[in-house]
């Protein structure tokens, strides 16, 4: 058995498998109750039969969790979703403080099959390795746990916290869960070849295309630099040049910068790369810029990343 250390170094991950929503709350309750307490940042991901036992068994404790709606959260790729529950860590204010998360495992969502959770576990073992960060994944009892034990770390059981049987390292996992497929986004608004001489045009297609869109000239501005910086890579680490398409649906902009080059990052924009790597700095800051990094490639097929900016 594993002692959940009240403060641990770095992230925590822990499945928690629970018989229904009343043992769930029980299970959850104490831990939530002292992350409040101690000034924490709290945030819930439950679907609604759970969230509304947790919330009668916190009473007025629950005031301080943030309950945010699983089919608000997960419409976005795991990645993204793991990067968000990663930056919790930016809310503490208290010295000495961690974040808690609670992500429930709900198959029944749309588009979050098995490989989805197994995607986002993963990639949370990565986004909040040296973080503070508590993340809390519950899980139903009866559901098949060989893939949930073999992506945490930790699972908690009516017994106490054991360690994930079977768990495997981030980067050995993710080879079995690879990201479908990019979608068709139908016919761009723009589409334009470059290479180290047309870096200003391509700067140019994403302002004007963005504008048009109603990003304002903020995210207009964000959205320029981390598609500079991606095709900067395609042109310095690459092959040399690529071709930019962007879209506009229905006020989310998307960019779009593919080159012929194979690009070795299991997690692209996860975290920040040491300073002396080849490649990843500039696939951070996209991400950090937008609302949303996807990256494909392959051997042979080239290397596709598409970003997501919102209006508003």
């Amino acid at each position: 058995m594993v002692v959940p250390p009240d403060r641990p170094e770095g992230g925590w991950h822990e499945a928690v498998a629970f018989s229904g929503p009343t043992d769930l709350a029980a299970r959850l309750a104490p831990r939530v109750t002292a992350a409040t307490t101690a000034g924490d940042p709290v945030v819930a991901v439950l679907a609604r039969d759970e969230r509304g036992a947790l919330q009668a068994a916190l009473g007025d404790t629950a005031d301080g969790v943030q309950f945010l709606d699983p089919a608000d959260v997960h419409t976005v790729p795991p990645f993204t979703v793991a990067v968000g529950w990663a930056r919790t860590n930016r809310r503490i204010t208290e010295p000495g403080g961690r974040a808690l998360v609670v992500g429930q495992h709900l198959e029944d969502l749309p588009g979050c099959g098995p490989e989805y959770w197994a995607r986002l576990d993963i990639a949370l073992d990565v986004a909040t390795a040296d973080l503070p960060v508590t993340v809390l994944c519950p899980f139903p009892v009866a559901a098949p746990q060989a893939l949930v034990r073999a992506t945490h770390p930790h699972v908690g059981t009516a017994a106490g916290v054991i360690a994930g049987e079977g768990y495997r390292p981030p980067q050995e996992a993710v080879v079995d869960f690879p990201p479908p497929p990019p979608p068709d986004l139908g016919r761009p608004a723009a589409q334009r070849p470059f290479d180290l001489s047309t870096l200003a045009e391509v700067r140019g297609t994403v302002t004007t295309v963005a504008a048009a869109a109603g990003l304002v000239p903020e995210d207009v501005a964000d959205l320029v630099l981390a598609v500079n910086e991606l095709a900067s890579n395609s042109i310095e680490h690459g092959p040399g040049a690529g071709v930019l398409r962007m879209w506009d649906r229905d006020g989310d902009v998307v960019a779009e910068v593919f080159d012929g080059g194979h690009m070795e990052v299991p997690f692209p924009g996860l975290t920040l790369p040491p300073p002396r790597g080849e490649r990843g700095r500039g696939l951070w800051l996209a991400s950090e810029l937008c609302d949303v990094l996807q990256v494909w490639s392959a051997p042979g097929e080239g290397t596709t990343i598409r970003l997501t900016l919102g209006r508003g």
